[in-house]
């Protein structure tokens, strides 16, 4: 009686592509995991102002405005345009809203100690909103002392940087940068309790 010849081990698959195959299964479960798994968030990264790091953050704004799909939330203590790079992150600003981000910005109303407004920020808002930009302006019995730019409910820059020529090209100044869907979200409901927001 002749029947077909079994392998050696008597399984119908030659070790050699047994291994193969397990191999397969291990890249296949692994690239798999990957897709599925949660990305591992990234360290919070330091950007440093002042000798040797001139205009670092103002690169690090510039980039992330560029890059903002939603949402651009901020809250600055001060902001004094420029024809430099204060200048070109207000245009950043204007070129988001144009393509249709929700940009919003909370400045420091601010007092002095008889209750009289400052007026630091007259010519900023007025340029603001003359292009469309919501401005908020605090209680001027509150300080509004923050300096935090929130993009896409996931990336915050917040530390010691105002939006001003001496923060951005000669201070030595220091600020975060963090990419944190929880942080974000939480900056986010802060704002929102200051009035007019």
């Amino acid at each position: 009686m002749s029947g077909l010849p079994l392998q050696p081990t008597g399984q119908p698959w030659p070790p050699n592509l047994r291994r193969w195959l397990f191999v397969l299964t291990l890249v296949i479960a692994v690239l798999a995991l990957g897709w599925v798994a949660p990305g591992r968030p990234q360290p919070a990264r330091l950007v440093l102002g002042g000798p040797d790091h001139e205009l670092a953050y103002a690169r690090e704004a510039q980039r992330l405005i560029d890059r903002a799909q939603q949402r651009i939330w901020i809250m600055m203590y001060v902001v004094r345009p420029d024809d430099g790079p204060v200048g070109a992150l207000l245009d950043a600003l204007v070129a988001a809203r144009a393509r249709g981000v929700d940009v919003r910005i909370g400045l420091d109303l601010g007092a002095d100690r008889d209750g009289v407004a400052d007026l630091k920020h007259v010519a900023t808002v007025d340029w603001l909103r003359q292009r469309g930009i919501p401005v908020v302006l605090d209680e001027a019995t509150t300080t509004s002392h923050g300096k935090v730019l929130v993009v896409d409910s996931r990336y915050v820059l917040a530390g010691s940087h105002n939006w001003t020529r001496s923060a951005l090209v000669a201070n030595r100044e220091l600020s975060w940068l963090i990419d944190d869907r929880t942080s974000a979200q939480t900056i986010e409901d802060w704002l929102r309790r200051i009035p007019g927001w």
